[in-house]
Parts: C-alpha cells; structure tokens; sequence
C-alpha cells in the first residue's frame, strides 16, 4: 500500500488532495500534516512513498521541508504545488530532489497524470529492488546447497566474498524430514507458515526434494524434546505421513555439513524399522547406564551383520569403541559373553564351519582386555566386509541398471523401492550401495539429473517452462523454478538468457 504524505497549512487545499487521490483505484493511506515542522515529525516516525507539499507555510516553508525529508527519507518522491508566481520557489525545490510540480489552482487531470507516473516510478523501484533481493536469495540458497554436500573452510572462504553468511553462522540446529509421497512439491510453503507458528521461533528451511525438507534453527533446545515435538507435531497436523531426524547442536557453521550427512544416515534407518517415526543420534554412554548402553548396540551391530549394513556396522562399531572406558565398570565375563553372541553372528553371516566358530568364541574368552575383544570384531567387520565385496561383486552393475533405469524414467515418480526391486536388493542395503557408489543419496542423484535435462532443454529448444517442467518430472511450476534456483543459482528464464552466476 502506497503511503502519501500532503502538507498544506490550508485545511480546505489539504481536503481536495485528498477528495482528488480517493477517486483513484489504488490503495493508499493518507497523511495530513498543516506545516513543514509537523511533517518531519510524522517522517521520523514512518516511511512515507510520496510527499505532497505547499511552498509557502509559517514555521518551515515548502523548499526548506524538501530539503530535510531527503534527509531524514533518501527515497521518498516529492511534488511540490505552487502558483503562477512562484516558479522560482518550484525550480529550488526541484535542485533539491523534487519529483515535479503542480501549479495552482490544481488541475484534475494534470494531477492525475502526476500521480500515475510517480506510482510507476515507485513501482518500478519497488520491482527492482524485489528483483535484486530475489538474486541474492537465490545465489544464498545455490550455495547453501552446495555447501551442505561440499563444505569446507576453503569454500566457506570462497562465498563470503559472494555473499553474506551471517545466517549461517546463527544456525544451531538441524532437523531433517521426509515424507512417505511427494508432500513438499505441492505444500512446501503452507509447511513453512505452519511449522514457524507452531516453534515460534526464527527458522530457515531448505528443500532438499519433492519429500525431503531441511529445517535449521537458530536456538540451542533440549535435543529429544525438540524432536520429539516436531515429529508429533507435523504427523498430526499433515496426516501420519512423516520421518524425523534431529542433529547434535552445531556450535560453529563449518558444523553444518557434517551434521547435514549424520542426518542423510540417520534418516537411513526407515528402511529398518518403518514403525518408528523419530530418529535421534546414539546416546552416548554418559547418558544411559552402561550395561544397556552395550545391549543396545550389540543388538544394533548384530542386525547390522544381518542386514550387511556395513555403513551402520561402522557406524555403531566406532561409537562402542570411543565409549570403551565406561564398559570396564562391568564385569570382563559378563562382557566377554555378550561379545560372544556377537562373533557368533560374524561366523553364521561368513558361513564359517562350526569348528572355526567354537574357537573363535573360546578365543574372545580368552583374551585379556576389551580393547583386544573389540581389536577381534574390527577384524571380522573386514572379514564381513571383504566376503560382501566378493559376493556381491555385481552391485556396481546393479548401480548401473539403477541409473540406466532413471535415464530413461525421470520424469516418472521414482522410488528407492522401486529401483530396490529392479535390482533385487532390500530398500536399505540398495540405498546404501548407491550412495557409495554416486556419492549422493537416490533422490538428489534424481533431482539432479532433472535439473540437468531441463538446463539441455532450456539451451536447445523453445519449449515454455511449464512445458519443461512437466517434460523434466516436476508437476509444479513454482516447485521447479525454486529447485531450479537452488541448484543453478538463477532461475530457468535467467539460464536461457545466459545470465548464469559465476563459481
């Protein structure tokens, strides 16, 4: 809404601006001011877009009140009325920024025409300043994109120069949530109005596919109960649809891509247990008693055998190994024994001969510490992990028949499922294998090669965007042109003009 100031200190000159600017279409809110004092008060107070002034008035006369509101306003328009023998009063005010002025007694028509060229010059303004907040927002999330995957001081150095990371640096913590259909190209935006009532606090959110949304907060909270709320929160409120994984607190934004990729493995373990909706990092010892601290994860490492999960084989192996020092509480045989059970899953999953495996437990009961027990499993995980090498040999091939399958499909709605039982693999071992291999998960690989495709078609033909989108797997307009601002730091229209942000 446009605001208009008009100062007069003729009450009946200020009511027929007035009567005159309330016949026009447009919104406005109008201000009254009877001399050039009470003016600059108001313009302390507010912005105003366009400033209506008399030139003779008591206390600050009309070329004295230019001259302070470009001061206290550098962007304000002024039109300054004046009568037939005051021209040289009107050609001051217009050395000192007046837009024009309207010679008294004022004419309709001529004032009209004034107004409709001071509003296309506002709007117009107004565009570009929109257009340039727009670019900027757009090369913030093309690099906060490639800094979640790519991170590093030597980057971080390297965009600071590019663009203001201060936001950045006020992020805290993570919270990343996927969804089991395609719930954000349509509703991202309702999300976000949404999700911000509901934390009333200060948020950013970065889409990171048509189901997967990266929320980052910019205030340290009781980790559990945080997620704990989101998860009930969203599940409630958009239907039973949603998995949520929630991040250690980041102390420093170089924190942030390594928070980002133990969220992506974290939200791995839907593929394990599709009952649970809430994903937590393991707790360390200090924070559950010792002996179910050791239950759990030998529980967690012996599904891992079973599944071949070697990333979160890993994964809880190094975490039971850095949390060592707590087990020497408890009992070397009651250790020992549990241990046991473990080794035994190693043998059974690597076929081993009863014999071989009835040493083998002999031996952990043998050994003299825990570090040698666990010197012991860190040897079968490579055992386990060079048979799966050898065994599976062929999932290079199946990768291959993967991504062949997406050349061909993308822009169908493609699945980690499905591609899972192209191949013949559970959902979980294929997701594995495909992030090793690519280097990033299903559906960024996806995302990817669609935004790649819509920047050939975009280069080669004259195809509309929405033509584009629909060709590229998108079903949203809007959705495509936001992804496609993330991933290319300009939007489509931009891309086939050349206007492309330089690295």
């Amino acid at each position: 809404m446009v605001k208009i100031l008009i100062v007069d200190d003729e009450k009946i000159e200020r009511k027929g601006i007035c009567f005159l600017l309330k016949q026009r279409e447009e919104e406005m809110e109008i201000l009254e001011a009877s001399n050039g004092k009470e003016a600059c008060e108001l313009l302390k107070q507010q912005p105003v877009d366009i400033l209506f002034t008399d030139v003779k008035m008591p206390f600050m006369n009309g070329i004295e009140l230019v001259a302070k509101a470009r001061e206290l306003q550098s962007d304000i328009e002024m039109v300054i009325f004046s009568g037939y023998g005051e021209f040289e009063y009107a050609r001051q005010a217009m050395k000192s920024g007046v837009y024009n002025y309207v010679l008294k007694p004022v004419d309709p028509e001529e004032f009209h025409k004034t107004v409709d060229q001071l509003l296309e010059e506002i709007n117009s303004r107004i565009r570009q300043r929109e257009e340039k907040q727009w670019n900027q927002d757009s090369l913030e999330e093309y690099f906060f994109g490639k800094f979640l995957y790519h991170g590093d001081q030597e980057f971080l150095d390297k965009i600071k120069k590019r663009i203001d990371v201060k936001e950045w640096e006020s992020i805290r913590q993570l919270i990343l949530l996927e969804s089991e259909d395609n719930f954000f190209e349509e509703n991202e935006e309702i999300f976000v109005r949404d999700m911000t009532a509901e934390m009333q606090q200060k948020m950013k959110f970065f889409n990171l596919d048509k189901n997967e949304e990266l929320c980052m907060l910019q205030s340290s909270c009781d980790q559990k109960v945080l997620a704990q709320h989101i998860c009930s929160w969203v599940n409630s409120h958009f239907g039973e649809r949603f998995y949520v994984a929630a991040g250690r607190d980041i102390q420093e934004v170089l924190e942030i891509p390594e928070s980002f990729r133990e969220l992506d493995t974290l939200m791995e373990n839907k593929y394990y247990n599709k009952e649970n909706r809430l994903f937590l990092p393991e707790k360390t010892l200090r924070e559950s008693p010792a002996e179910q601290f050791l239950g759990d994860m030998l529980n967690n490492m012996i599904r891992d055998i079973q599944l071949e999960d070697m990333m979160h084989l890993w994964e809880h192996y190094h975490l039971l190994k850095n949390s060592i020092e707590g087990l020497e509480h408890y009992s070397q045989i009651y250790t020992k024994f549990m241990f046991s059970n473990l080794v035994k899953t190693f043998y059974e999953q690597l076929h081993m001969e009863g014999r071989k495996l009835e040493e083998a437990i002999q031996k952990v009961y043998e050994l003299p510490s825990i570090q040698a027990v666990l010197q012991m499993v860190e040897k079968c995980i490579y055992n386990l992990e060079k048979h799966i090498s050898e065994t599976k040999s062929g999932s290079r091939d199946e990768v291959a028949k993967a991504k062949s399958y997406i050349y061909e499909h993308y822009n169908e709605d493609i699945s980690v499922e499905v591609l899972a039982d192209l191949v013949y693999l559970s959902p979980g071992y294929f997701s594995y294998i495909f992030k090793k291999e690519t280097g990033v998960n299903l559906s960024r690989f996806v995302r990817m090669y669609r935004i790649e495709k819509a920047k050939e078609l975009l280069e080669n033909t004259n195809m509309k965007i929405v033509q584009i989108c629909s060709e590229t797997g998108f079903s949203n307009v809007s959705y495509f042109c936001k992804n496609f601002r993330e991933y290319c730091g300009c939007s489509p229209e931009q891309f086939r003009k050349g206007e492309v942000p330089g690295e």
